[in-house]
């Protein structure tokens, strides 16, 4: 487990939030000091569970959306009662196609993110900046992509839309422009807020950047809100005129804006914390204590796999 939080690029320990909240703030995640086949099932595996663990508030919340805005139920009594089924038939829950689906759309994400990290490792990319760009597009373009596969089978599973029937490109695009633009909101929007608070009214660095990281990616969920219900409108009643698509939004908009909002935390908080907490627990660092070459394991390893420590000189 790692002993120190100092980043290496400015010796400053970085606000505990952060470092528990988001992925693009880590302390020093790239010294990890174990070879690509010792550490990619890891990623994958600290992947999956992280994503179990966001999956089940998320999938509940975005189901009844779809439900609410397709009126095969009010969005409070679709909670409800899939509440009462993630309780009393957790079976039917956690084998139903929501929560496996959103298992998997946030497997994929993490997975990326996490192997990226592995893939710039090994290249030896050092500059913080660079890899937080190359990180942040590679987990964009996974959960982008994957959401709207997602939400289009959510829209053919769980409205009220008949016949079932293949989901349009609008669908698709908005879903698209919805989350890139929660994306934006999250990992570049919220920082130049958070720097403009802090040079221009003078206001905490920890009290700035909490603020906006979880302030702007709700707000933007009030802006995006309008695509997300057009999106699962135009699927349910791809025939409806320019004003019933209007009152539809305005009918919707308070209750998706405020749900989509919500999820933020679980999606962005729980689900990024978790994963890097379990690679911190589990992948070996710099600062870790060498592992001792006479235990069980580390003998059964090196007969079948030869010496696979990595010397700490490998990583300056």
């Amino acid at each position: 487990m790692a002993t120190s939080l100092k980043t290496r690029s400015t010796g400053e320990e970085p606000p505990t939030w952060r470092y528990w909240m988001f992925g693009d703030y880590h302390a020093d995640s790239h010294r990890f000091f174990e070879h690509a086949y010792e550490r990619a099932p890891k990623e994958i595996a600290c992947a999956a569970a992280a994503s179990l663990l966001v999956s089940p508030i998320v999938s509940i919340i975005d189901k009844c959306i779809v439900q609410d805005i397709s009126c095969t139920m009010k969005f409070t009594k679709a909670i409800v009662n899939a509440s009462k089924e993630m309780i009393f038939t957790p079976r039917t829950f956690f084998g139903g196609l929501s929560f496996r689906l959103t298992a998997a759309v946030y497997f994929g994400t993490y997975a990326v993110a996490n192997l990226s990290e592995l893939a710039l490792d090994i290249n030896r990319v050092r500059d913080d900046e660079r890899r937080k760009q190359i990180k942040v597009t590679a987990s964009a373009i996974a959960n982008i992509s994957l959401l709207a596969w997602r939400d289009s089978v959510f829209a053919r599973e769980f409205s009220a839309a008949t016949p079932k029937h293949a989901t349009p490109m609008r669908t698709f695009g908005l879903f698209a422009v919805r989350d890139a633009a929660t994306m934006y909101a999250t990992f570049y929007a919220a920082p130049r807020v958070a720097e403009h608070l802090q040079n221009e009214y003078d206001v905490g660095r920890n009290t700035a950047e909490l603020s906006t990281a979880l302030g702007i990616p709700v707000i933007a969920q009030f802006l995006t809100a309008p695509f997300h219900i057009h999106a699962m409108d135009y699927y349910a009643q791809p025939t409806a005129t320019t004003a019933e698509r209007w009152a539809t939004i305005r009918k919707e908009f308070g209750t998706v804006a405020f749900a989509r909002g919500f999820r933020i935390l679980p999606a962005f908080g729980i689900g990024s914390f978790s994963n890097n907490r379990f690679r911190e627990y589990t992948i070996r660092h710099v600062y870790d204590p060498e592992p001792d070459p006479t235990t069980l394991t580390r003998r059964v390893t090196r007969a079948i796999l030869g010496d696979t420590t990595l010397k700490r000189e490998d990583y300056e």
